[in-house]
């Protein structure tokens, strides 16, 4: 049992609140094991998705309270997913959602595949493609170029070469992936083979995505330079 609730302060600032507890819903979990080093991913979505945020909440190991400042935009409501794994149980995810102060404007969403490049300065990101078969696992290529060049800066970004989510936009449904470090036969960024070392970062990677059901996805892929600085690239995901 997972619950989650919101602390206003001024304006839009508010405190993000969650505390999970066993089926009885009063035993409050206080050991968790910890998960590409964190004990908490919290993913935090717009409702047109434009907005993408990871956090890691304090935890408060008294009491099982996680808490995480946030500030949101008026008129939208927000998608909240908790990620964590406690001990002796396994992986939990929850999704809530955050309401909006004031009507809520209606979002423009996307429903067709975005471009397969996306930039993030100093950094060019390309996917192998951007149209998915549904119902069908599938491995996605990702490379990172600088200046026209493969990336020899990254570094390891919470102890994996990339992350990657995608959210159905319409089902919501949620997916947390890591690409990992693969050799390319070639520049191209459709060759290759994953090696399964996430633990290893360069500008080459593979990603098996699991089966996804027909619909539209925001995909948000993040990386780190070698000096742990974090960069964001989103595309548009069709399975169909």
């Amino acid at each position: 049992v997972s619950k989650f609730w919101a602390e206003h302060a001024a304006g839009l600032s508010l405190t993000l609140t969650i505390r999970q507890f066993r089926l009885d819903g009063k035993t409050p979990i206080l050991d968790y094991d910890v998960d590409m080093q964190k004990l908490m991913h919290l993913v935090v979505v717009r409702d047109d998705f434009t907005t993408f945020v990871h956090l890691h909440p304090v935890f408060d190991t008294a009491s099982g309270l996680f808490w995480q400042p946030f500030t949101k935009e008026p008129n939208h409501r927000y998608y909240v997913y908790a990620d964590t794994t406690p001990h002796g149980i396994g992986q939990q995810v929850f999704r809530f959602t955050l309401e909006s102060d004031g009507p809520v404007a209606a979002p423009r969403l996307i429903s067709s595949a975005s471009a397969r490049t996306a930039q993030t300065a100093p950094y060019t990101v390309t996917l192998s493609r951007t149209n998915l078969p549904a119902n069908r696992p599938k491995n996605l290529n990702v490379t990172v170029l600088e200046g026209g060049q493969p990336a020899q800066n990254l570094g390891l970004y919470l102890g994996a070469a990339a992350h990657a989510v995608f959210i159905n936009t319409s089902t919501l449904g949620y997916v947390h992936v890591h690409p990992a470090l693969r050799v390319p036969h070639s520049m191209n960024a459709g060759d290759g083979m994953a090696t399964g070392m996430s633990e290893t970062a360069g500008p080459f990677m593979q990603m098996r995505v699991p089966a996804l059901s027909a619909g539209t996805y925001k995909l948000w892929i993040e990386f780190s330079d070698a000096n742990g600085k974090p960069y964001t690239v989103s595309f548009t995901i069709l399975a169909a």
